[in-house]
């Protein structure tokens, strides 16, 4: 799973700079690997004030829109819609975090993701586990998570109804397809919480990666670890789903 790295290339571009060559690529890419509309696209340059562009062999293989912002000395960053062949989403992703962290060296860095679709919950749990909330076996939110999460939602006008005690928010053009068979594991996981993506329902998915250096390389080493999950991803997703599985709560 994955594409090769040594052959990829990764560019950050303004919003508001995107050449129109640039954009046709993102839309014929977008209508190749997803089932959203054009108009949908187009009107999230106008929100997002950032796009993260992987190539391999100077073609486009994935992008992802992205906003970021500082408060209180601290560096928050908010993932987008992303649209990605195959599974060079993590390449993009990783690579991207490695910019990111190596830029803001010495600061706590918030990581924030909007989430409506079961299989890709899988893929960034996959990745994080329990260094993002919500966790696995556990629904209580820790105040301190739900004022970081807060602040994103005072700051971007296009979350909507956010819910901290259950990190839901609410999508106004609602992607989520569904699936004839989903995996149990996540279905239960999600009912037992309430969540229904059907309903237009988008699980806020929220990490940090500390200042401090060593807990630094510790998050850095889980991202490591889900990494190599995921590159053996047949055994990898029944690990997490394993994970899932446990994590049903009945206090909903």
């Amino acid at each position: 799973m994955g594409c090769v790295a040594h052959l990829l290339n990764i560019q950050r571009i303004d919003t508001k700079q995107l050449p129109t060559n640039l954009k046709e690529e993102m839309r014929s890419l977008s209508k190749k690997v997803s089932k959203v509309r054009e108009e949908y696209l187009l009107s999230r340059f106008k929100i997002y004030d950032q796009v993260i562009c992987l190539r391999r062999n100077q073609k486009l293989h994935g992008f992802q829109l992205v906003q970021t912002f500082e408060q209180k000395g601290e560096k928050f960053v908010y993932f987008g819609p992303l649209f990605s062949r195959m599974s060079c989403f993590l390449d993009l992703f990783l690579n991207y975090m490695q910019v990111v962290m190596q830029e803001n060296k010495g600061r706590k860095i918030h990581l924030l993701a909007e989430i409506e679709n079961p299989e890709v919950l899988v893929f960034f749990k996959a990745l994080f586990e329990d260094l993002a909330y919500p966790k696995f076996h556990e629904n209580r939110v820790p105040e301190e998570i739900k004022e970081n999460v807060r602040i994103y939602s005072g700051k971007l006008s296009h979350i909507h109804d956010l819910d901290v005690e259950t990190m839901t928010t609410k999508s106004t053009d609602n992607l989520y397809y569904k699936q004839s068979i989903h995996p149990a594991e996540i279905e239960n996981w999600l009912h037992s919480r309430n969540i229904d993506f059907s309903q237009g329902m988008n699980v806020v998915l929220y990490s940090y990666v500390p200042a401090e250096s060593n807990d630094r390389e510790n998050f850095k080493r889980q991202l490591e670890r889900g990494g190599n999950r995921m590159t053996n991803w047949k055994e990898g997703k029944q690990e997490v789903l394993t994970l899932f599985k446990g994590g049903i709560v009945s206090n909903v």
